[in-house]
């Protein structure tokens, strides 16, 4: 019975740290959706962008956030909780999860949240990579890997390869030029988890902007003050955009945040080890 009572224990322990979110920049309550659009404060500090457009079929697993209009075109499926400003369905979309309108004291606190993320990881500064226009590989550097480049622009049959362990943490910082990728290209992770990967676009407007045809992308992508355009016939299984405003013409997306599920806070599962191992000891003297 005791011995019982000290693995329990020691596993509710162990929980309170894997509950810890792997990347060293923190995107607070930004990192609980899988496509959000916060609008931007960058032009005159008057909230801009903040729509997001879903295409037909598109079928989101995951939370969702629009800062405006979430617009959900025909046969849209959000399979988890949507926060919006507005909210237009065409007939047969639907939400499965929660619906809220949400005010813009809440839309700014998430546009912080995502603003200052991408600070601190531009912070990080890293290694010059320069602009990525052809197929290349960045190897892990160890537990973290930073890289910073001008730009990445990648066509059909080009890839950016992310080598690593599971446990190594990679992030991207992309400046002036964004983020661009072709028709088949691909972010491919070598042996990394993607909940390891950010792609950080810290450009102002359109100079942070992400243009992304058919491909392969997995990670989390921020651009907290330029649009995302996702094109038709993405592979998205492990990811997450945050950004400014989204428009994606969409199939599957499966987001590194599922729909939300009652877990322990990771300070509970603490106290619950320490009174059961409490209790072991207790039994043991008795």
């Amino acid at each position: 019975m005791i011995k019982q009572l000290f693995t329990t224990a020691v596993m509710a322990c162990a929980l309170t740290s894997s509950a810890v979110f792997a990347l060293p920049v923190d995107l607070g309550n930004a990192g609980n959706y899988t496509l959000l659009a916060t609008g931007t404060n960058v032009h005159h500090g008057i909230p801009m962008y903040g729509n997001l457009e879903l295409g037909s079929e598109a079928y989101i697993h995951g939370n969702v956030g629009s800062r405006n209009t979430l617009n959900m075109a025909h046969g849209a499926v959000i399979y988890g909780d949507a926060d919006f400003g507005g909210l237009y369905q065409n007939p047969g979309s639907s939400i499965e999860g929660d619906a809220t309108q949400q005010d813009s004291a809440f839309w700014d606190s998430l546009y912080t949240n995502l603003k200052s993320a991408s600070m601190a990881a531009k912070a990080l500064g890293g290694a010059h990579a320069g602009y990525i226009n052809s197929t290349q590989t960045f190897h892990s550097q160890g537990d973290l890997s930073v890289f910073s480049i001008t730009g990445l622009n990648l066509s059909a049959g080009h890839s950016l390869t992310l080598k690593g362990d599971a446990d190594d943490v990679f992030i991207i910082n992309v400046d002036y030029f964004g983020f661009m990728l072709g028709g088949g290209a691909a972010i491919i992770l070598d042996g990394l988890s993607a909940e390891n990967v950010l792609f950080n676009m810290h450009g102002a407007l359109n100079n942070g902007h992400v243009n992304v045809a058919a491909g392969t992308m997995q990670g989390t992508y921020i651009s907290p003050d330029a649009y995302m355009q996702l094109g038709d016939g993405l592979n998205l299984d492990g990811v997450r955009f945050l950004g400014a405003g989204i428009s994606g013409n969409l199939q599957a997306v499966r987001g590194l945040t599922p729909p939300p599920v009652s877990v322990p806070e990771p300070s509970a599962l603490l106290l619950l080890g320490i009174a059961l191992i409490g209790l072991g000891v207790k039994r043991s003297r008795q």
